[in-house]
Parts: C-alpha cells; structure tokens; sequence
C-alpha cells in the first residue's frame, strides 16, 4: 500500500516528466522551425516584405495617432466622467464601464485589450468585468475599416461604415450574452500627470503596442507561409484567411464570388481578428486571466453574428 506521501511524490514525478516531454516537443519544433528557414529562404524573405508593407501601409495610418489620443485622453482622466445608465442597465454594467467599451473600441485591437488589462491591473476594473471586456469588446480601428477597407480598398466609405456597423452589432450581441457576469468600473482617483509627460507617455506607449503589432504580425505571416509550403493548395486559403486579419481581408476581397459574399466575409474575418491578433492578446496581457479557450469561442461567436448582420445590410 502507498501511503499519502508516496502518491504526492508519484503525481509530482509524473507532473514533471510531462513537463520535460512538453520542453522536448517545444526544442524539436523551434529547431525544424528553424531548418525550414533556412530551406524556404526566399518564401522567407517575401513574407517579412509582406508583413511590413502591411504594418507600415495599412495599420500603422490607421491605429498610431488614435491609439496616442485615446492612451492621452485616459491618462488627463477625460473619460473618468463619461456615464451612460441606459448602457449599464442594459449590459448589466456599474460606474463609467461605458468609457471602457468605447476606448477598446476606438484603440482596436490588440491595443484595447491591452488597455483593459491595464485597467484592470489598476484596480479600475473588476476581474470578472475585465474578462467580460476583453473576451467581447475585441474591435479593429474604425480607421481601418473606414479607410483603410471602405474606402481604399472597395472604393466607397459607405461600405466601411457599414462593415463597422456589422463589427460594432455583434459585440453588443455578445455583451448581451454575457450579461451574468458584472463590469464594475471605477475611477481611480488621483492627480493627472501634466499635459506633456501625459503626451510623451502615450507615444511611448503606443509605439511599443504597435512595435509589439508589427513583430507578431512578421512572425505570424512567416510561419504560416512556411506551414502552407506543406500542406496541399486546397488547405491554404482557410488557412490564409484564419492566420492574419488585415492581409485575410485583401485576400477576401480578391476572391471571384458575389459582393455581398465577399462583404459578409469581410465583416467575420473582421470579428474573429486572426490567430495572429489573438497571440499578440495573450502575449501581452499581464492581469486578466481570461481563458483562450472561452476568448476564442467569443470570436467565433462574433464572427457568426457578423456575418449574419452584414448578410441583412448589404
């Protein structure tokens, strides 16, 4: 017979070969990683090009100065006062939780999900609400959709609103869903910083977030081109199109099918975010212990529901 301590010591053994297999399978993909480098140099180097020109053409115009306005305006406690009661007895919500919904919309993500975290590091969010907040208010820049897809690449702004409209509707839905769990918010009070070290501190900020976004995103597309190098052609569109959000909706946009089909994929694309998007999430947040498992079946959800809304506008 075992006794007590015997079992324990067992289970800690058994705890530690399993992390031990963990580390080897870890060292053996990092190390064929980097074998298929070296194999595939020249895919290589077209998806760093690809993954800059994106960062530096498409994101960079559209996130950098908002995300600096939105990281100064909280740091002067400009949205400390910003209450809506309809909004918190809808979404089941107390204190300026509003303001929290409309700065991670505004920043996008991954920045308004790090921003959450923040918050909640800061003692201005509960953890339960924290969680709630990442896991549905998960947005891109309205400079994105708007500029960026509506007007540069479809040609008609209107179309950007609308698309923006569709990502706006289905998080709603989902903090709808979500009611059970309370966002507390409250404002901590405190001298602001002064006007110019608030400023310099926000462009530190969010130079580092978008440092942070290019990286990922160079390392991301540099991964999946290497995966598409071995799997069969038919696997590599859903792949291209899960992987990363802003190249996927090129991608979509290209595709030979109907408007409205292409328009109701870019909506989805748009709220699910990309694998690439989620990494850079969960790499980055330091307080919220939000599972990805439940992260990643509230983007599916948003997805759907997006999908389903754009197919009524457009």
């Amino acid at each position: 017979m075992f006794s007590k301590n015997d079992e324990i010591l067992l289970i800690e053994r058994h705890t530690l070969e399993v992390v031990i297999d963990m580390r080897r399978l870890e060292h053996l993909l990092l190390f064929s990683l980097l074998a298929l480098l070296l194999l595939f140099g020249r895919d290589v180097s077209e998806s760093v090009r690809t993954s800059l020109q994106i960062w530096w053409n498409t994101l960079l115009p559209g996130m950098f100065v908002p995300m600096i306005l939105i990281r100064f305006l909280h740091a002067r406690q400009g949205f400390d006062h910003l209450y809506s009661n309809l909004f918190n007895r809808l979404f089941h919500m107390e204190g300026n939780a509003f303001a929290y919904v409309m700065c991670a919309l505004l920043l996008g993500f991954p920045g308004g999900s790090l921003f959450l975290d923040e918050a909640g590091e800061q003692g201005r969010l509960n953890d339960t609400g924290c969680q709630r907040l990442i896991a549905c208010c998960c947005f891109p820049t309205p400079g994105f959709v708007i500029l960026s897809v509506g007007s540069s690449l479809y040609g008609d702004s209107a179309i950007g609103w609308k698309l923006y409209l569709c990502v706006i509707a289905s998080g709603l839905v989902l903090l709808m869903l979500s009611r059970r769990h309370v966002v507390c918010a409250s404002s901590v009070l405190h001298t602001p910083p002064s006007f110019f070290s608030a400023l310099t501190q926000a462009i530190w900020d969010s130079a580092r977030s978008m440092l942070l976004i290019g990286v990922y995103l160079l390392l991301f597309l540099v991964i999946a081109s290497l995966i598409e190098q071995l799997l069969p052609a038919a696997c590599t569109l859903p792949l291209q199109l899960l992987f990363e959000f802003s190249s996927a909706v090129l991608l979509c946009a290209r595709l030979s099918c109907t408007l409205k089909l292409r328009l109701m994929l870019t909506a989805a694309l748009l709220s699910f975010g990309g694998l690439c998007v989620h990494l850079q999430i969960f790499s980055a947040l330091r307080h919220c212990a939000l599972p990805y498992a439940s992260f990643l079946k509230a983007r599916i959800l948003q997805a759907f529901f997006a999908l389903c809304i754009a197919a009524l506008i457009f």
